[in-house]
């Protein structure tokens, strides 16, 4: 789509990152970037699937509207797969992917650029009926935009930011103007309009509210409107980053605009990404690597423990490190670090059941062993921070023995990641609480061929 601008703003990185958003082309994009993106997505579904059928996702469904027919082209990852408006869609598949904490993660940019770019994308593809290999170099870009913009940003943003959210949707902006072939002066628009929506506070946490998938689902909404408005001639602050009164001045004691162009299409930041395998905070994912790797060895007795450590970066326990108490109910305990190392000590790993608030009420010796587990900051984790979230589990027995166990990159990072089997154990165990067996598994073949699509507006009539 062609714009007319009101002035031309100099080459900031707002407009260098709009520019390249417009003009890369698909085949500029490295094939190992989109079947990372096709990876991705597949485990997106999953979560989304999986967390369409928590009672909390019965919010998003009541406050919906019904659409008339006609607008009736996105799907509603549920267990009917029904279909609503792109908008709809958006919000509420954004909102669901991110209640089990089990969507992707990337660690620079602290950030979940599935639960946010996907829902948009994917919505606003299926009424364009866009090819699968179309829909995968959108969701590349927006990771991009996205990821690029929240280490910018940096950690001062994130102890009061839910980046997620706050960045997350300048990614689905790129995405869906991808597909909508905005130029780069509608596409600085775009992302103008979605700064200028961008939202998401850590003070839930504080308070123990449910605010979180709020964030994604919202930042999906918002990026998706900005798109499609500034494809109507809407116009946005064609300085939303770098201004004096734009995004990172206004939300970032620390910045660093240079992210955002630094080897900009050169290399790939979606290659960064991580998959989580367990549905808690990702922050304490390395101390529950660390403390199943003690649990698995045939010395070690859990009913034996008198006390544990753990050290990690000060991210980590800032965001989940138990504010020291015991969690009460399901948002607590997936930001509860103490508690989620306990439970893997007990049992050898932490799953779904593990949060479940009748197991975190009635379990009385993970009450006892949380007591006596302490969280710290250790300057060697601090040092690595954000390139490397890693963590060493020290576990004193009452005889006196010590186990110890440190890791550096966390079961799911690229440099260590989830195997094949692995990648699918996960999809089919989300996926088939929604959904039957045979209809997960159908799906799971079309998202692995989904590179192969002619039009996603099928890939979910099962």
């Amino acid at each position: 789509m062609a714009s007319k601008g009101t002035h031309a703003p100099e080459m900031g990185p707002t407009k260098q990152l709009a520019r390249w958003i417009a003009t890369v082309n698909r085949d500029e994009i490295p094939h190992s970037a989109i079947l990372k993106a096709q990876e991705l997505m597949a485990d997106w579904v999953a979560a989304t699937l999986a967390g369409s059928t928590e009672q909390l996702a019965e919010i998003a469904y009541s406050v919906t509207d019904l659409v008339v027919p006609e607008l009736r082209v996105s799907t509603l990852l549920t267990q009917n797969l029904d279909r609503t408006s792109p908008l709809q869609a958006a919000f509420v598949n954004g909102f669901t992917s991110h209640i089990l904490e089990l969507d992707d993660v990337h660690r620079g940019a602290m950030f979940h650029p599935a639960a946010v770019v996907i829902p948009a994308t994917l919505a606003l593809g299926e009424k364009m009926h866009v090819s699968g290999l179309d829909l995968l170099t959108a969701i590349v870009v927006g990771y991009e935009a996205g990821i690029r913009i929240g280490q910018a940003a940096g950690e001062a943003h994130y102890e009061t930011w839910h980046t997620t959210g706050t960045c997350g949707v300048f990614g689905a902006a790129a995405a869906a103007g991808k597909l909508l072939n905005l130029d780069e002066n509608a596409m600085s628009w775009a992302l103008g309009n979605a700064g200028t929506q961008a939202a998401g506070l850590w003070q839930f946490l504080e308070d123990g509210a449910l605010s979180k998938p709020l964030h994604p689902g919202r930042a999906a909404y918002s990026g998706l409107l900005a798109a499609l408005m500034a494809a109507r001639g809407f116009t946005g602050p064609h300085r939303i980053l770098e201004g004096e009164k734009g995004f990172l001045k206004a939300t970032s004691s620390q910045y660093e605009p240079s992210a955002v162009s630094d080897e900009l299409g050169k290399t790939y930041r979606i290659s960064d990404v991580s998959i989580k395998p367990y549905p808690s905070c990702r922050h304490s994912h390395p101390q529950i690597d660390a403390a199943r790797e003690i649990a698995r060895r045939p010395d070690f007795n859990p009913l034996e423990i008198d006390s544990v450590h753990v050290f990690t970066y000060g991210a980590a326990v800032a965001v989940a490190g138990g504010k020291g108490h015991y969690p009460s109910v399901t948002a607590d305990a997936k930001f509860h670090s103490p508690y989620c190392v306990a439970r893997t000590l007990q049992n050898g790993t932490v799953g779904l059941r593990d949060f479940d608030e009748r197991v975190i009420e009635s379990d009385k010796y993970t009450k006892a062993l949380v007591n006596r587990i302490t969280i710290e900051s250790g300057d060697e984790f601090e040092r690595r921070f954000p390139k490397a979230w890693g963590a060493r589990v020290e576990v004193r027995m009452i005889d006196g023995r010590l186990f110890s166990s440190e890791v550096r990159y966390a079961k799911g990072d690229p440099e260590n990641p989830l195997t094949e089997n692995e990648l699918y154990e996960k999809y089919s165990d989300l996926a088939q609480s929604a959904l039957g067996r045979v209809q997960a598994r159908l799906l799971w073949e079309r998202l692995a061929d989904m590179e192969e699509t002619d039009d996603v507006s099928t890939v979910f009539e099962l």
